[in-house]
């Protein structure tokens, strides 16, 4: 008896978690007016309903990265009151809170953040006295950052994502302010990076994501592209356009689907209040219904969460 009861509260359990999106922060702008947002926001997309999670536990931060690991997420860095920031704050999915884990080695806004073998990599950024090279690892186990090699060409809002053993720094912007037309390349087992230089990279501003081997890069400079990298042959090529031209975007990949999710059309907006999916088998983008507000600037990732039914 109690153990048939047992049992099925824990299939009840796992049937209410789902991956989910989660919208972390950012800037909303309506009309002229922005304002910076400490909602957390998540999508079950399977039902296409969203739900709030617990806010950022402060204000006016911009400029920071979000990336999960172990179905927790862990926003690092960033920039407050003009001051740039070490701060790493973790989100406890299982908790739904926000608590301040630990600080980077070097503070940093605008750098890229990923995870590759459970460790989380952050890497190059806008510093104190400019753009940044140094790439640090953190070990979420045992609460720990140690310096790896550094990026050969420092660079600020880059497009950066995991693919095969690899970690791939796309374009970003130069010391000079300028669009870095290179490919940065690290290998986690040899701690080296190489690079290439090519005019064909001129991201700045938007994100990159990996799906079936292949890198894309999607918007940026008030874009519609979605660019397309094959790391095995190393050629570049044009994907189908989005909906909408999206810089300041967010991407993640949810159930083979890639989701670009809000940004801004130009300089002087709008922001976008919706998202869309790329589906690989019809090499087509889908709009889909709106989003909490018009968002830009914010992080976006998928976590496993539990969700009450209701």
């Amino acid at each position: 008896m109690h153990i048939g009861t047992a049992a099925s509260y824990i299939l009840s359990l796992f049937a209410g978690v789902a991956e989910v999106i989660v919208l972390v922060g950012g800037r909303q702008m309506v009309g002229m007016n922005q304002r910076t947002l400490t909602a957390v926001t998540c999508l079950n997309p399977q039902i296409n309903k969203w739900y709030p999670l617990a806010s950022l536990p402060f204000y006016e931060r911009e400029f920071f990265s979000v990336v999960s690991a172990g179905d927790n997420i862990y926003l690092s860095g960033g920039m407050e009151s003009g001051v740039t920031l070490a701060d790493v704050w973790c989100y406890m999915s299982l908790l739904d809170n926000w608590n301040l884990v630990s600080r980077m080695i070097v503070p940093r806004c605008r750098h890229n953040s990923l995870v590759y073998d459970g460790k989380i990599y952050t890497i190059g950024g806008l510093g104190v006295a400019g753009n940044v090279d140094h790439v640090e690892r953190y070990d979420t186990i045992i609460n720990q950052w140690e310096t790896v090699a550094a990026l050969p060409k420092p660079v600020h809002s880059a497009a950066a994502t995991v693919c095969g053993g690899k970690i791939y720094v796309f374009g970003g912007v130069n010391e000079a302010g300028r669009a870095a037309g290179v490919l940065q390349s690290y290998v986690p087992q040899t701690n080296t990076w190489s690079f290439i230089e090519s005019p064909m990279i001129d991201n700045k501003y938007a994100p990159a994501v990996t799906l079936n081997g292949f890198i894309f890069i999607l918007g940026g400079a008030y874009a519609r592209a979605t660019t397309i990298y094959d790391p095995e042959k190393g050629n570049i090529k044009a994907g189908p356009n989005m909906n909408h031209s999206r810089q300041f975007c967010s991407a993640v990949v949810v159930d083979g689907k890639i989701y670009a999710t809000g940004g801004i059309v130009s300089s002087e907006g709008p922001a976008l209040g919706n998202m869309e999916y790329y589906d690989p088998k019809s090499n087509t983008w889908t709009l889909l219904p709106n989003m909490p507000c018009p968002l830009f600037r914010h992080g976006c990732v998928a976590i496993k969460k539990y969700i009450q039914s209701g």
